[in-house]
C-alpha cells in the first residue's frame, strides 16, 4: 500500500524548508507526498520558482521518496490570482503544471469552482458557466498532458459534487485529453450524497486517493454547536468536522473494496487535517491514520 504524506506537508516545507519537510515524512512511514498549494487573489504559490521545486525535488530524491501528485486549490473561473493578481486560472495552472514536471509528479490535480461564484442557484450557475469552465479546463489539460502529466479532477464545492460531477467529467474525457479522478473519499458528503456510489461509478476512472473522515452534525438540532465544531456546512444545512479514519460517516469500505475490484494500484494520500495540537504530536497523528489504513487494508 502506497501511502502519501499530504496532510500538513506544505506548512512543514514552509516553516522548515524542504530537505526537513521530506525527512519527516520519511521518518514518519510515507512513500511519496503530495503539494497542497493554494492560488488565490493576493497569495503566492507554495513554490514561488523553479528554484524551490528543484531544490524539493533533490531532497525527495535524497531520501528516496516521490511526488505522488501535485494538488491545487483554484478557482478556474478566475482572472485576478496571484500577488499582483494579475493571472487567470488557466495561466497559474500552466505554472502549477511546470513545477509538477520538475517534480515528476504524475498527476496535476485542481479544484474547478471551490465556492460559490454567483448568487445565482447552483444549478442556475452552472448551465451558464460550465461550458467556459470546460474550455479553461481543457486547455490545462493539454498543456499537462504535454508535459506528461495527467490531470484529475474531485467531486468538491457546490457546483460539480456528487451526482452533477458527470456533467463536467464525461465531456473532459470525451475531449481526448489524458484525465482522471481524484478519489476524494468524503467531499460527496458536502452535496448529501454518498461517497461509497461515487467510487461505485468512477472507481475505474481513480488515478489518485484522497483519504479523510467526517462527523455529521444535524444543525437542527443546536446549530451554534455545531458551526462552531465543524469546517463547512452541507447542502442541506448541516455541519461536517473532520475525524480519524473509520469513525465517521465515511463508508470507507465500499470505497476500498470498489478500487480493489477496479484494480487500483495507485497511492493513498492522507488529507486527515483534524490534528489537535493541544493532545498530540503531528507525528502521531499521521502515525494513528497511517496504522489504520496498513492494518485494515494493506493485504485485501
Amino acid at each position: 500500500m502506497q501511502l502519501t504524506m499530504y496532510a500538513y506537508f506544505k506548512e512543514l516545507l514552509l516553516r522548515d524548508g524542504a530537505d526537513a519537510a521530506v525527512r519527516f515524512a520519511k521518518e514518519c512511514g510515507f512513500d511519496s507526498i503530495e503539494i497542497l498549494d493554494q492560488i488565490f487573489p493576493g497569495s503566492s504559490s507554495v513554490l514561488p520558482d523553479e528554484d524551490s521545486a528543484i531544490e524539493l525535488r533533490k531532497a525527495l530524491d535524497r531520501y528516496g521518496l516521490r511526488c505522488a501528485c501535485y494538488s491545487v486549490g483554484i478557482c478556474l473561473l478566475s482572472d485576478d490570482l496571484g500577488e499582483s493578481q494579475n493571472l487567470s486560472g488557466v495561466d497559474a495552472l500552466k505554472t502549477c503544471a511546470n513545477r509538477a514536471h520538475i517534480l515528476s509528479s504524475p498527476y496535476l490535480h485542481h479544484t474547478l469552482m471551490p465556492w460559490r461564484v454567483s448568487d445565482e442557484l447552483p444549478a442556475l450557475a452552472l448551465d451558464r458557466l460550465l461550458p467556459t469552465l470546460i474550455e479553461r479546463a481543457t486547455a490545462v489539460a493539454k498543456y499537462s498532458n504535454a508535459l506528461g502529466i495527467t490531470t484529475l479532477y474531485e467531486p468538491q464545492g457546490y457546483y460539480l459534487n456528487g451526482p452533477a460531477f458527470a456533467r463536467f467529467y464525461e465531456p473532459m474525457k470525451a475531449s481526448g485529453c489524458a484525465v482522471g479522478v481524484c478519489g476524494d473519499v468524503g467531499n460527496c458528503l458536502y452535496a448529501n450524497a454518498s461517497p461509497a456510489a461515487f467510487f461505485e461509478r468512477y472507481a475505474k476512472e481513480v488515478r489518485h486517493v484522497h483519504l479523510k473522515d467526517l462527523h455529521i452534525e444535524d444543525a437542527r438540532i443546536n446549530r451554534q454547536s455545531a458551526s462552531q465544531r465543524a469546517w463547512d456546512e452541507t447542502a442541506d444545512g448541516s455541519y461536517l468536522t473532520e475525524v480519524p479514519l473509520g469513525s465517521g460517516a465515511v463508508d470507507l469500505d465500499t470505497c476500498m473494496q470498489e478500487l480493489y475490484r477496479a484494480g487500483y494500484d495507485g497511492a493513498f494520500a492522507l488529507e486527515t487535517f483534524y490534528w489537535n495540537k493541544e493532545t498530540k504530536s503531528l507525528a502521531s497523528h499521521l502515525g494513528r491514520d497511517r496504522e489504520y489504513m496498513i492494518k485494515k487494508y494493506a493485504n485485501r
